[in-house]
C-alpha cells in the first residue's frame, strides 16, 4: 500500500463514439430503473389497497357468518316452540275453534227462534 499512488493509474483511451454510446447506455439504463421504481410503487399502492379490501371482507364475513350463527339459534328455537305448540296449544286451539263453531250455531238458532216468537207475538197481538 506504501507504493500506491493514483497518478500511477493510467485511465484507458475512450473514443468519443464509445463515451456517447456508454451515455446513451446509462441514460436508457436510469430510463429502465425510474420505469421499474414507478411501477413497484403503483404495485406497493395496489397490495396496500387490496389488503385493505381483504381486511373489509374479512370483517363483513365475520358479521354474515356470526348473523348465520344467530339466525341457526332462532331457527332451533323456533321449532322448538312450534312443536310445543303443536302438542300442547294446537289441540286447544283446535277445541277452541270447534267450541266457537257450535256457539254460533246455537245462537243461529236463538236468532231464529226469536224471531219467530217476535213473529208470533206480533200476530198475537
Amino acid at each position: 500500500y506504501n507504493n500506491f499512488n493514483m497518478n500511477n493509474i493510467k485511465s484507458p483511451k475512450i473514443s468519443r463514439k464509445e463515451l456517447i454510446a456508454m451515455d446513451r447506455a446509462s441514460v436508457s439504463i436510469k430510463g429502465v430503473f425510474d420505469d421499474i421504481k414507478t411501477q413497484i410503487s403503483r404495485l406497493d399502492h395496489e397490495i396496500k389497497t387490496s389488503e385493505k379490501s381483504k381486511l373489509e371482507f374479512e370483517r363483513q364475513l365475520h358479521i354474515l357468518e356470526t348473523r348465520r350463527e344467530d339466525l341457526k339459534q332462532q331457527i332451533k328455537s323456533n321449532q322448538s316452540w312450534a312443536s310445543v305448540y303443536d302438542t300442547e296449544v294446537g289441540p286447544l286451539a283446535r277445541k277452541y275453534n270447534e267450541m266457537t263453531a257450535s256457539i254460533g250455531k246455537i245462537y243461529d238458532k236463538a236468532k231464529d227462534g226469536h224471531k219467530k216468537g217476535i213473529v208470533v207475538l206480533k200476530q198475537e197481538f
